[in-house]
């Protein structure tokens, strides 16, 4: 069975990072594991310091008064005292360094298993919806054979048997072609839950990605701090050390945790110019020209799933038409929103326009198998060199590709569309100018050109002007 989430983009990026903060706590974890030595050398050093000093002061006990016996004697004082530094040294690195490192890194290994747990769980719905259509689908095709066979039978023997039969026959047809259209409905229904199984567990892992870079910040905050922590110890022990102080607090003075971050991102990112999911299409019987349906039978059959697609097309048209004038105005009037506001909207806006592209997909399939059954031109869609087929034992599959662009950049994408109007404009036009029309559209958006430029803009904006030589123009 083909697995739709292993070669996504999403999930590359997600491994990348979840290896490279893997690698970031085996280092913090050695890092520590040498903090811990260096204590435990420290500690010891100074207790065999302290023993060296009350000797020297029991000895010194036995000596009588004099310039040279006092000499020693600040010796074993200073011996005390730098034992008292190493001391001190030693359990400050094991109260201020180690002691945090591990807490924190066990509070972050449990985060970490429950986003890895969050992760999981949606690419688990994913994969169950996925082979739920294919199965939903597999289902649907045998009782379609067996729903046409009976259908020939009932044709083929409207002479040859009696009306008892052909009552019999007809009620059996009847319960076929119910239990068809429940089938149906419900590999559709499982159709339109794969955008939305598929969108959740982009979220999820988008979510998990940045709460990952927040532990990894968190990280490596605490690394900085063990280090300034540990540099300002090391100052304590005098001159001797004033070298090794200086080299590390400049290396302190570089670090920059927003650039290391950035620097993550960069290395765990996938070298895309584009990312595109693949999605699962509706595949029917009547699809297939190599089956035992005859052209007329096909088309009719075909046209009401069509019908249907057109119907959600319109209204997910429609939600986008809000979406866009909502968001519009969130950009024209701040007070009308604030951010958690526009990202909850754009976030509408990116679900309800996957759904419309996933539509659209399903229709353009349909509409040039049936194109095709008519003998007429086959459509035209953006989307027509996306879509792609498989086959898999007797069953083929179709799926379309889809460009997802990484969440954030899509919500800043819709975002940046909607103060902008919407659309890409022929032009920055003013009031007075004259564009174009190349195309006119029901949806309110026509197409035009303005000094040089090509692109749709608002019907709303302009005043349409008399035809004069054979070209339209409005009036901007």
């Amino acid at each position: 069975m083909r697995d739709p989430l292993t070669d996504c983009p999403y999930n590359k990026v997600y491994k990348n990072l979840k290896e490279f903060s893997q690698n970031g706590e085996n280092f913090c974890k050695q890092v520590t594991s040498v903090l811990q030595q260096r204590a435990n050398l420290e500690i010891s050093y100074a207790k065999g310091l302290q023993k060296l000093a009350s000797k020297l002061s029991k000895a010194l006990q036995n000596t009588r008064k004099s310039c040279i016996s006092s000499a020693w004697a600040w010796a074993s004082e200073g011996m005390k005292s730098t034992a008292d530094l190493h001391q001190k040294l030693g359990k400050a690195i094991e109260l201020e360094a180690i002691k945090p490192t591990y807490q924190a890194l066990n509070v972050q290994e449990k985060k970490r298993k429950s986003l890895d747990n969050e992760v999981e769980k949606t690419a688990n719905l994913v994969i169950s919806n996925w082979n739920q259509q294919i199965k939903a689908k597999k289902k649907l095709m045998v009782s379609t054979k067996k729903h046409e066979a009976l259908f020939q039978l009932v044709e083929s023997s409207k002479q040859s048997t009696t009306e008892k039969e052909r009552r019999k026959l007809l009620n059996k047809l009847t319960k076929s072609t119910e239990k068809l259209e429940k089938e149906d409905e419900n590999y559709y229904q499982k159709n339109m839950v794969g955008y939305s199984t598929r969108l959740k567990w982009e979220n999820t892992l988008e979510n998990c990605y940045q709460s990952i870079l927040e532990l990894e910040k968190e990280r490596i905050q605490l690394l900085c701090n063990n280090l300034n922590q540990y540099s300002q110890h090391i100052s304590l022990f005098g001159q001797t050390l004033t070298t090794c102080h200086t080299q590390i607090h400049c290396a302190i003075s570089k670090i920059d945790i927003e650039k290391d971050i950035q620097a993550v991102m960069e290395e765990t990112a996938i070298l895309s110019t584009e990312n595109k999911s693949e999605f699962l299409l509706t595949d029917y019987f009547e699809e297939d020209p190599n089956s035992a349906m005859d052209k007329e039978r096909r088309k009719s059959l075909i046209k009401p799933k069509l019908l249907r697609l057109q119907r959600d097309i319109e209204k997910a048209s429609k939600d986008k038409e809000g979406l866009e004038r909502m968001l519009k105005t969130y950009s024209s009037n701040s007070s009308f929103s604030d951010a958690k506001s526009q990202k909850d909207t754009a976030a509408l806006m990116d679900e309800n326009n996957l759904k419309l592209d996933l539509l659209e997909a399903n229709s353009y399939k349909l509409s040039s198998v049936l194109a095709e059954l008519e003998q007429r031109p086959q459509p035209s869609h953006p989307c027509s060199n996306s879509i792609f087929r498989w086959r898999e034992k007797e069953h083929t599959h179709s799926y379309v590709k889809i460009s997802r662009p990484f969440l954030m950049k899509r919500l800043e994408s819709i975002v940046s569309k909607a103060s902008s109007g919407g659309q890409s404009n022929p032009s920055s036009s003013t009031p007075g100018d004259i564009v174009i029309i190349h195309e006119k559209k029901e949806e309110g958006w026509w197409f035009g050109s303005l000094n040089g430029k090509k692109g749709h803009f608002p019907a709303a904006y302009v005043e349409e002007l008399p035809s004069n030589a054979g070209n339209t123009a409005t009036k901007a």
